[in-house]
């Protein structure tokens, strides 16, 4: 499957990128290799993450793939053009409402 990071991800992923960056480059350029590293597993099984069921009303179904301990990646697979689509990149320490605004 082809994956496509959405508008919204790729602002998670570079905000990530600037926090860890004030610890240290060296940890900001792991970080990000490691989430991305993570979605490329999604290429060969886009079915392994849970559905994300506090989404479900939220039009598709989500599905959300925790790295790292404190992040998930929300996701949902469109079959038809053989596409995983990354929504968000969620930090689960915050307020779980929050992701609903996210994704709409």
């Amino acid at each position: 499957m082809k994956i496509i990071l959405l508008p919204k991800a790729l602002e998670r992923l570079e905000e990530i990128y600037v926090f860890f960056q004030s610890v240290s480059e060296d940890v900001a350029a792991c970080v990000y290799n490691d989430i991305l590293d993570e979605i490329g597993v999604l290429e060969s099984f886009p079915q392994m993450a849970v559905v994300e069921s506090f989404l479900s009303d939220c039009g598709k179904v989500f599905r959300s793939l925790v790295v790292m301990k404190h992040y998930k990646v929300i996701y949902y697979i469109e079959k038809e053009e053989n596409t995983v689509y990354i929504a968000t990149i969620w930090d689960c320490r915050q307020n779980p409402e929050k992701l609903k605004n996210e994704i709409k």
